[in-house]
């Protein structure tokens, strides 16, 4: 009898455990990090997933123009939330001709890039718009990132991408 009861005292004491583990999981970080997504007027939540180390969020962007404010919003409330967590938003807006598109004109893009030459990047942007026919091409950019955003009918990508910080001048706010 002493087993018996030694065992479910077990039992109940990892159900308690695990259970309270995963309430906190839904109530502290998941919930909050649906709640901040469930605000944005600009995107869509198309996959949330929270494990030990890291939390993945897959959006869908509906509103390229507003979208960058709303990402940077995103991701500093989301790593408030997260603690320790490593934080990753991946955009779902990857259409496979559209990437293609990308893909084609990547070695110019990354050489404005990397030469700290991005007035070159409208430019590029209109290029590929008129050269591949795109409804819509453009590219917006903060000081930590560049936001491009290509369509052609109900196909559309969308990407960002880090801005190098080492060697470039920054205006002081």
């Amino acid at each position: 009898m002493k087993k018996s009861a030694i065992g479910l005292s077990l039992v109940a004491t990892l159900a308690l455990l695990f259970g309270g583990w995963f309430l906190y999981q839904k109530m502290e970080i998941e919930e909050p990090i649906r709640a901040e997504i469930g605000q944005m007027q600009s995107a869509t939540l198309g996959h949330l997933e929270i494990n030990k180390d890291k939390i993945q969020i897959d959006v869908t962007v509906t509103k390229p123009d507003a979208f960058p404010a709303e990402y940077r919003n995103l991701l500093t409330e989301t790593k408030k939330i997260a603690g320790e967590k490593e934080v990753v938003i991946d955009i779902d807006n990857q259409s496979t001709t559209m990437h293609d598109i990308w893909q084609s004109g990547q070695f110019v893009f990354t050489e404005a890039v990397e030469l700290h030459e991005y007035s070159r990047i409208p430019a590029l942007m209109e290029q590929w718009k008129k050269g591949n026919q795109l409804d819509q091409a453009s590219a917006s950019m903060d000081d930590k990132n560049i936001y491009v955003y290509m369509k052609k009918g109900t196909e559309d990508f969308y990407t960002i991408i880090p801005r190098s910080n080492e060697k470039e001048v920054t205006a002081r706010a």
